[in-house]
């Protein structure tokens, strides 16, 4: 399950482990926010500037889609992705990003996230 590795200093001693975190801990973790979700617990708003956020949005823009088998962002115009990533540059490590755990993130943060849906002025209140 994990990745145990040494690092060794001066006369080969060994300073520190650690393991590498992978999808099956990230999967483990989505549940235990999702179980806190669901005991009205909340973070500090800690996941504001998530991927969820740049991901949401570069999906959707005209030309972007997801693959739900690859995990991934889908661009139909490289030139269009370039010119998004020239006013977004937060994106632009998206292109080729993995996310395999996608769907726990929009689980996670799509209904915290603000959008102007149902949003209503002060004249109009």
């Amino acid at each position: 399950m994990t990745d145990k590795r040494k690092v060794l200093g001066k006369n080969n001693e060994e300073t520190r482990s650690y393991f590498t975190w992978n999808l099956e801990m990230e999967r483990v973790w989505a549940d235990v926010l999702r179980d806190q979700r669901n005991l009205g617990n909340k973070g500090d708003g800690g996941w504001k500037r998530s991927w969820y956020g740049i991901v949401s949005d570069i999906l959707g823009q005209s030309g972007f889609d997801w693959d739900g088998t690859k995990h991934m962002i889908i661009v139909e115009n490289e030139n269009a992705w370039n010119e998004y990533c020239t006013s977004h540059k937060s994106a632009k490590p998206f292109r080729f990003k993995v996310l395999q755990n996608w769907d726990d993130i929009v689980d996670l943060c799509a209904k915290d996230r603000a959008t102007s849906h149902g949003a209503e002025t002060a004249m109009d209140v």
